[in-house]
């Protein structure tokens, strides 16, 4: 698949078929994202890989993180989502918060190298969504991604098998939010 093809096709899915993604193809979707740039080469991305078999230990710290009604009535979304999905990987930044240019810089950063694992992922033909939903990345999960405490949680990415088609939304065209001099 050409990366031109990739960008234009990859969708994000919520709904998945629960077939486990193997290891092997983890640790190459990892590979990929540690090539994503970063100013000064400041590398500030950390990982944390849920496989499939580990899914009981996330399940359990969402619903331990649940402490009020609101975050209690979407558990049932959040079930569905981990019930499909055949991976998780939670992307982490390591900040700088003695220097804002250089944390954003690294924010995006990661979330370049978020980007790249789902292109990776949908050239191997596992769907992908990214999320930043509080049910998955709440404070109250930290311990369960190993958030440390310079780092912040940039989200978390769900990775298997699509279980539907997710059709193209329409985007304005390029023209339309390009200035050009």
């Amino acid at each position: 698949m050409h990366v031109t093809q990739a960008i234009l096709t990859r969708r994000s899915h919520k709904v998945f078929d629960g077939t486990p993604l193997p290891d092997t193809d983890l640790q190459h979707l990892l590979e990929l994202a540690i090539w994503a740039p970063n100013h000064k080469f400041t590398e500030p991305w950390r990982f944390t890989v849920v496989p499939k078999r580990a899914f009981g230990q996330l399940w359990q710290a969402v619903q331990d993180a649940a402490d009020t009604d609101k975050a209690r009535s979407k558990l049932g979304k959040l079930q569905e989502i981990l019930a499909g999905a055949g991976a998780a990987i939670a992307v982490r930044q390591v900040r700088s918060p003695d220097n804002a240019e250089r944390d954003l810089e690294d924010y995006a950063a990661c979330a370049i190298a978020s980007q790249h694992i789902q292109l990776g992922a949908w050239e191997r033909g596992w769907a992908s969504y990214w999320t930043t939903s509080p049910g998955f990345v709440g404070g109250k999960l930290a311990a369960f991604w190993q958030t440390a405490a310079d780092e912040r949680l940039v989200g978390v990415i769900f990775l298997g098998k699509a279980a539907l088609e997710m059709p193209a939304v329409r985007r304005h065209a390029a023209a339309s939010v390009a200035v050009w001099l």
